[in-house]
């Protein structure tokens, strides 16, 4: 079973052709730019054009022209099916919704579906240029008929903030006063205000200037955190966004320990909530500076150094709404010391938009060497890891987060990720730097930290990540339900007018993990650092959720184990 489902996971689907009996027109076929790059902005301006246009015959919703009937002019569909068994003149766009000719239908004149497919049934003809793409147009039809751009939805995170935004000549100046996106058991909420300005000397050059004071909500009488924490930096970028910049910082902040797991504001909501933060942390302070390259406007490398202090910190007790009377989960001391850090990592992307992609990929990689002289490591186990010198310490790490998108339809899509990382070369990893698996984002099946690689007989109440490598993969199949839960609210002059305000074409998500952790080197329960540990060792779950876009809820069940059937409620996708 493990073997199998490994294999399914780690493969890449090939190209997807539709075995129809009928022509479909696919966007995703070699050629067409549309599929690459997402639906373009020129397209999303003409799509509102047409409509709005008071010469465009509008059509809000499906419409069957049938077999001897025809019709001339300029016509524009906005969700529903357009369905052309007749003979039709002129130019035709249907707005997140299908086209499709039936037998005997004919199409003089150019064709634009956006949002939808576009099909020609046997019998069929299309005499013209036919344009079609697979994403969604983001707009949204108002009360006086019109088509409007529908406003970005803001991340729960940024709803508690206040910015303001002054221009003057070639200067913009921010001032703003929000949070740190999170809610944990180290800060509490932190405060985040302090004014950036951007200057943009010349088309070729931009530079800013950030300067951010970060206030702890939560007390803590020990003297192992500062209450207020400060991020100044300052980069200079050249030639836009895509081509080459430099930057500098400097920083006191409480950084997060595998940050690869669960985004900021889930980890945050539920601290807040229910009071479980699935994170540590670790105080670091420090300066670094950063350089970056775009090869093409896909590809970006980046380099970094940092010389930092870092320190333990401890757990505090800050309010939570559900469970408040409970005891937080200890925070894990670390390998305490100044660390120098040499940084490489490189990332392409040709995902069709960042937030929900439904085809591309996102390759993202990195390695870092890392020397200390002063290190104060925690004492573990020695089948764990070995002893750590106090001086000439130095480690290599990775990381190499591979993700693929793939578009099977509108409505179905079929997502891969893999994601992996740990321990180089060198000495052994200090443990702020370890890794596991286990909880709401990699391995669901399985309880928080699981796979955290501790020996029996190991009682640490922070169940800190131990292990030297980790390896996931993961796989979703989407599909858009044509369903809608709420209610609508119509104009009493215009019953044909309305704002729907609810769940409106959720997804339903059937998935699927397998991976492991392991401890690296030659011994007993350890793998050879030339291998990963073998699949038959691997854990795996499968489960079913509907995502609903900004909320979406999950039941997983491990399948390599015993584990309970498990629920869970996220505010992001999966991956």
């Amino acid at each position: 079973m493990r073997a199998l489902l490994a294999l399914f996971l780690l493969s890449l689907p090939a190209a997807l052709a539709a075995q129809d009996s009928v022509v479909v027109i696919n966007p995703d076929e070699s050629g067409q730019d549309s599929a690459a790059l997402g639906l373009p902005p020129a397209i999303l301006t003409e799509l509102l054009s047409t409509w709005n246009d008071s010469g465009t015959v509008r059509l809000p919703g499906g419409l069957t022209l049938p077999a001897g009937a025809s019709l001339t002019g300029r016509v524009a569909a906005f969700r529903g099916t357009m369905r052309i068994g007749g003979e039709f003149t002129g130019s035709l766009t249907v707005i997140n919704g299908d086209l499709v000719i039936l037998p005997g239908g004919v199409i003089h004149g150019d064709v634009l579906v956006a949002g939808g497919r576009f099909t020609v049934e046997p019998g069929g003809v299309h005499d013209g240029e036919q344009r079609v793409y697979w994403d969604a147009a983001a707009v949204q039809r108002q009360p006086d008929g019109l088509l409007v751009i529908r406003e970005r939805r803001r991340p729960i995170g940024e709803l508690a903030s206040a910015v303001k935004t002054y221009q003057t000549g070639d200067l913009r100046t921010t001032l703003r006063l929000t949070t740190t996106q999170t809610y944990n058991r180290i800060e509490g909420l932190g405060l985040v205000f302090g004014p950036a300005f951007e200057w943009r000397a010349s088309d070729a050059l931009t530079a800013s200037l950030d300067l951010r004071g970060i206030l702890r909500t939560a007390p803590d009488p020990s003297p192992f955190r500062r209450d207020l924490g400060w991020l100044i930096r300052t980069d200079w970028k050249f030639h836009g966004t895509r081509g080459f910049g430099f930057g500098a910082r400097t920083y006191s902040v409480i950084a997060g320990i595998e940050e690869h797991t669960l985004p900021r504001d889930e980890i945050g909501w539920n601290a807040f909530l229910f009071q479980r933060d699935n994170r540590d942390y670790l105080s670091s302070e420090g300066v670094g500076g950063s350089a970056y390259n775009y090869f093409t406007r896909r590809l970006r490398l980046d380099a970094s150094i940092r010389y930092e202090k870092q320190g333990s910190v401890r757990a505090n007790d800050p309010w939570s709404l559900f469970r408040n009377r409970d005891r937080w989960r200890p925070n894990p001391l670390i390998d305490d010391g100044h660390y120098t850090s040499l940084g490489l990592s490189a990332e392409y992307d040709s995902r069709n938009a960042r937030s929900a992609p439904s085809s591309g990929w996102w390759l993202r990689g990195s390695v870092e060497h890392t020397t200390s002289n002063d290190v104060a490591p925690v004492g573990l186990p020695t089948t764990v890891r070995a002893p750590v010198p106090t001086a000439n310490y130095s480690f290599d790490r990775f990381t190499l987060d591979a993700r693929r998108y793939n578009r099977l339809s509108p409505d179905a899509q079929f997502n891969l990720r893999l994601w992996t990382g740990g321990w180089l070369s060198g000495d052994p990893l200090p443990l702020q730097r370890r890794l596991s698996l286990g909880g709401p984002d990699l391995l669901p099946g399985y309880g928080f930290r699981d796979l955290n690689c501790a020996p029996a007989g190991f009682d640490d109440p922070s169940r800190a990540a131990l292990c030297d490598r980790a390896l996931i993969t993961q796989a979703e199949f989407r599909h858009r339900l044509k369903l809608r839960a709420g209610y609508t609210v119509r104009d009493p002059k215009n019953r044909e007018y309305y704002r729907f305000i609810g769940i409106e074409d959720p997804e339903l998500v059937l998935f699927g993990d397998a991976g492991s952790a392991w401890l690296s080197g030659e011994g007993p329960a350890r793998v050879p650092n030339n291998r990963i540990q073998s699949i038959s060792q691997w854990k795996a779950d499968a489960g079913v959720g509907v995502d609903a876009g900004g909320i979406a809820v999950y039941l997983v069940k491990a399948l390599t184990d015993g584990e309970p059937v498990r629920v869970y409620l996220r505010l992001e996708r999966r991956f």
